[in-house]
């Protein structure tokens, strides 16, 4: 019985899996006699284990390839010059030495920090700084958005074009002209508005040397130069708008005055909110052409900032230790900037709602 059992085992051996001689099977043999996976299958593997957010994105990216083509110098140009140079930061927390360069000098740690806050201009820039960049932002920002709602309600195109012309003419002009031209209308000797002043009956008046006089003389000069440029972005915005909103708010009974509050201004809100955020997060940089142009050693206790007392640090520091000093500087000032970036996105995110980026 057991004879005929192993008979009817040997003859279902071959409708199975057979055994060589080494003890093998068949299936073994036939797997290690399979060719390799050629690189084509390797590729479409690794295809098929790909992500499809990461394949839908190289589709996208692969459909608008003219467009990523085009934004490729601009990517390139802030590689280069931004992002790259940004390792000579860590010169803040060396000795410079030419010879070694800024990988190659040595290491000070928190030294030239200690140096900067011990001095006594410091905190005077500080002020300075603040103080200027808050008229600015209480003065010098609002202004555009009103000169662009006034010129949207202009009619007469000609006489619009020609405003704008005029408006846009004084940014083009650079701020060595410019304070040149400021200077010579404020000279005490033959200037403009003293002669004026002498002739109504008064006496001369010494502005260029005044620190009480700078600030209105600055927030003037950025007021004439900076606000018909800074109209285009809030005009843009404006034309953006969708001309039915107009006439529908009209077939309600809207007047003038409820257009601008209740149309333009909500549409325009989002632009205004992301340009705030944008001036808010530069309240340590007051500006260095305005006032290098129109300041000078009398000034100094209104008119001297950070940008221009890290200039006279880096040219007029003895140890040769310029270079570190003023990339201190610039990185506390680049902190602050930061924190105020952050706060004020927080903050216009909770008030109406918009911000210009979110940090969830």
């Amino acid at each position: 019985m057991f004879q005929h059992r192993n008979a009817k085992a040997e003859q279902a051996q071959p409708l199975g899996e057979a055994v060589l001689s080494d003890g093998s099977s068949s299936a073994d043999s036939l797997v290690a006699a399979a060719p390799a996976a050629t690189d084509g299958e390797k590729v479409a593997a690794q295809k098929r284990k790909m992500p499809d957010w990461l394949r839908n994105l190289g589709r996208k990216m692969y459909r608008a390839r003219h467009i990523y083509l085009m934004l490729l110098p601009v990517v390139v140009f802030y590689i280069v010059y931004c992002y790259v140079p940004m390792y000579g930061i860590v010169l803040a927390w060396k000795e410079w030495r030419p010879k070694y360069g800024i990988l190659g000098s040595p290491w000070v740690g928190w030294e030239n920090f200690e140096t900067l806050f011990s001095q006594q201009m410091l905190p005077r820039a500080i002020r300075n700084t603040v103080v200027i960049s808050a008229l600015k932002l209480l003065i010098c920002f609002p202004l555009p958005i009103l000169f662009a709602l006034l010129l949207n309600e202009l009619t007469n195109k000609k006489f619009k074009k020609t405003v704008q012309t005029f408006m846009y003419l004084p940014n083009f002009i650079s701020w060595v002209i410019l304070g040149g031209i400021v200077k010579m209308l404020l000279a005490m000797d033959d200037g403009l508005i003293n002669n004026i002043i002498v002739a109504c009956g008064g006496e001369r008046v010494s502005f260029l040397t005044n620190p009480g006089a700078f600030y209105p003389i600055l927030i003037l000069s950025e007021i004439w130069k900076g606000t018909g440029w800074g109209t285009i972005i809030y005009t843009a915005a404006i034309a953006g708008i969708d001309p039915t909103l107009y006439e529908a708010a009209k077939i309600d009974g809207c007047k003038r005055a409820g257009l601008i509050f209740r149309i333009t201004l909500p549409m325009i809100l989002p632009v205004c909110t992301v340009m705030f955020i944008m001036q808010l997060s530069n309240i340590m940089n007051a500006g260095f052409d305005p006032v290098y142009n129109l300041y000078n050693k009398n000034l100094y206790e209104t008119a001297d900032i950070i940008d221009t007392y890290v200039y006279r640090l880096f040219t007029e520091s003895k140890g040769g230790n310029g270079y570190a000093l003023s990339t201190a500087v610039n990185f506390f000032k680049t902190v602050i900037n930061f924190i105020f970036l952050i706060a004020g996105n927080i903050i216009t995110k909770k008030i109406n709602g918009y911000s210009m980026f979110t940090i969830d």
